[in-house]
């Protein structure tokens, strides 16, 4: 069997969507995932009270930035969280654990943590910044609980 480069295409974003699915399966959360390239939900949780939370995914091999729209603005909602997965470079090495930053939609837009790029349509949210200023959120699910 041919070996594919997981640093390329769809794979990475694949391989952190799966792991958030790791980890909130055990922390013991109901999380159905979504499959497909072109989908609107990556990860939907339903809360025991019947509510529903959103997770958008987005998977980076190395210290990039994350691409999370081509529309001009940054999807937000009051349930919807964006679980930003880095591999840090080392997305072959499976004992690597990747960071990852769970943050709320209304939280990035309200601290201005995003960035549009020149043409006017693509939504990216800035490695460095998020590093920088969302430590409290980096490998903890605890913003699902607030």
């Amino acid at each position: 069997m041919a070996k594919r480069d997981a640093t390329k295409g769809y794979n990475t974003n694949l391989a952190a969507e799966f792991h958030m699915m790791s980890l909130l399966h055990r922390a013991g959360l109901n999380a159905y995932l979504s499959m497909g390239n072109k989908k609107g939900v990556d990860i939907l949780i339903q809360k025991e009270d019947g509510s529903i939370q959103i997770i958008e995914v987005k998977g980076v091999a190395a210290k990039m930035d994350w691409i999370v729209g081509n529309n001009g603005r940054l999807p937000k909602a009051k349930n919807l969280f964006f679980a930003l997965v880095s591999y840090n470079g080392m997305i072959a090495l499976l004992d690597h654990v990747p960071d990852f930053w769970l943050v709320p939609s209304e939280v990035l837009a309200r601290k201005g943590g995003y960035a549009i790029s020149k043409n006017g349509k693509t939504v990216f949210l800035r490695n460095a910044h998020i590093r920088a200023n969302y430590q409290k959120q980096r490998n903890t699910l605890a913003a699902l609980y607030e």
